[in-house]
């Protein structure tokens, strides 16, 4: 009788860990779906920001708005700077943020006027700390679109 006891008892742990090890797997998978679902939402916020800041400055009535436009976009800026410097976004939201911020900074770069603007907004060493330290991680990345983009322009 001891014999089936111990039988029947070591089948139940198995039972029972096989239970535990699908569990964990299921837990595991709902994790992974949580963090692509968050990633998405993360990313969609993000172009949705963008596209509001850009047709806040391209809409502005008066040079008054448009400047004030421009400077809520540099904030916007800073915090998404924040978010890809510190590692915040996963992998492929932080590459459309990246291409974002890289695109804005060239442009802002390229103009007379907004980077004048942006000079200007600059009101002491901790202004826009996380914008300066983004464009020097990615420098040669900025580089190569700003020189992409004056052969596009020269080719034309």
């Amino acid at each position: 009788m001891s014999a089936e006891t111990d039988i029947a008892s070591a089948i139940g742990q198995c039972v029972s860990a096989l239970a535990g090890v699908l569990g964990l797997g299921f837990i595991g998978w709902q994790i992974r779906a949580a963090r692509k679902s968050s990633d998405l939402q993360a990313l969609q916020a993000f172009l949705k920001d963008a596209k509001d800041h850009d047709a806040a400055i391209l809409n502005g009535i008066t040079l008054e708005a448009k400047e004030q436009a421009f400077i809520e976009f540099l904030n916007f800026m800073e915090i998404y700077s924040t978010a890809v410097n510190d590692k915040l976004f996963a992998k492929s939201s932080r590459k459309m943020a990246v291409d974002k911020l890289v695109d804005s900074i060239v442009v802002i770069a390229e103009s007379s006027a907004w980077h004048g603007r942006f000079e200007a907004a600059i009101t002491s060493a901790t202004t826009f700390s996380e914008l300066r330290r983004f464009m020097a991680r990615y420098r040669k990345r900025i580089e190569s679109v700003r020189a992409s983009r004056l052969a596009i322009a020269n080719a034309d």
